[in-house]
């Protein structure tokens, strides 16, 4: 099941995917990625450090341009890996959790 395609529900999705105090860096780490070509597949809860938290089993959205992502400050580049975790495409969740893996990050 996938979620409405409307883009402020897509967004909302996405922040759903972290905890609340990330929120804000959250919505810039989208501001650089590119339009979804689908909406994000429905997700599953997790708990992390106490809050819970709405995780998309699967986003659509291609990768930014490499260019984009190196002016993210360092929680925004956990953030962005993060959510490409959750690619379609394998190979793209293998590069970004490999950078999550490395972060130390809850």
């Amino acid at each position: 099941m996938q979620l409405p395609r409307d883009p402020s529900n897509i967004a909302h999705a996405l922040v759903a995917a972290f905890p609340a105090r990330l929120a804000g860096d959250v919505q810039s780490v989208l501001a650089v990625m590119p339009e979804a070509r689908l909406a994000p597949m429905m997700p599953f809860e997790v708990e992390v450090q106490g809050e819970t938290v709405a995780i998309p089993s699967r986003i659509y959205n291609e990768e930014p341009g490499v260019g984009l992502e190196r002016p993210l400050s360092g929680t925004h580049q956990v953030i962005l890996h993060c959510l490409y975790s959750r690619h379609s495409d394998g190979r793209v969740r293998q590069r970004h959790l490999e950078q999550i893996v490395a972060s130390g990050e809850p």
